[in-house]
């Protein structure tokens, strides 16, 4: 049996060391064989000069605790680069692909928020981003904690469905790439949604817990577990099943729900 977790949106920041703590300890109670953390580990990533000693220990142990430890970028710390991560043994993608699976950070579907798409597509862009990277640390700050509290401000005063994913387009994403589950973070609305295609589910965002996924891998069966993750505990939340190369999913319970 292969186990792969999936955590996103841990949003790490020095000023707070407990949560790294916490994260560690929730992460490595688990046992898996590789490791994709979606995006938004890190509230704010500037450059890896700008690095604090908590996120390297935490890159550290969690780039060689398991067989693989892949990073897709977040919102937040799309800065972040392969030549650095992989002292770590941390490789990165856009995105990751598994037998009839893809994980994602998620905000490519949230496609009703124009000024964020317009503002993604402007900063990741080269030009952009060596323009930002050649500035002092303390200009990346400054800048940094501006975006933060502008977006801060935007999510204050803009409709909640505007900040969630677009059903066309989650549709559109799991016919394109053929999958019959879609994993991903960044909406902060950790769930189990059936969907046309199959099914889709929502990682959460970390405070001293957080709610990722674990895929259990069996010779003819694949298991989708929606899990709490806690330094004392780790809690099950909903489990679903599926034979491979079969695009349903059950849930293992008393129902007899079949996603299809």
């Amino acid at each position: 049996m292969k186990r792969t977790l999936i955590v996103s949106d841990l949003h790490l920041d020095p000023s707070l060391p407990e949560r790294y703590e916490a994260a560690l300890s929730a992460i490595t109670r688990v046992d898996y064989d590789a490791l994709v953390l979606a995006g938004d580990i890190f509230e704010a990533w500037i450059g890896s000069d700008g690095a604090d000693p908590l996120d390297e220990a935490l890159l550290t142990e969690l780039g060689h605790r398991s067989e693989k430890t892949v990073f897709i970028p977040g919102n937040r710390d799309f800065l972040l680069d392969s030549t650095y991560l992989s002292q770590f043994k941390i490789q990165t993608a856009p995105r990751v692909l598994l037998e009839n699976i893809l994980i994602i950070h998620g905000d490519e579907l949230c496609t009703s928020d124009h000024d964020y798409q317009r503002f993604k597509a402007e900063v990741r862009t080269e030009q952009w981003r060596t323009s930002f990277l050649t500035k002092s640390l303390k200009e990346r700050q400054v800048i940094a904690n501006d975006l933060r509290q502008a977006s801060r401000k935007n999510q204050m005063n803009r409709a909640d469905a505007i900040g969630d994913v677009v059903e066309l387009t989650v549709e559109s994403w799991m016919e394109d790439f053929e999958v019959s589950l879609l994993i991903h973070g960044h909406t902060h609305r950790p769930q189990v949604h059936p969907q046309k295609n199959g099914l889709r589910i929502v990682t959460s965002d970390w405070n001293l817990m957080g709610i990722g996924v674990l895929l259990e891998v069996k010779k003819e069966s694949m298991t989708a577990s929606h899990i709490r993750l806690e330094a004392a505990s780790t809690e099950y939340l909903d489990q679903w099943e599926t034979c491979l190369g079969i695009p349903e999913w059950k849930r293992n319970s008393s129902s007899s729900d079949v996603i299809k």
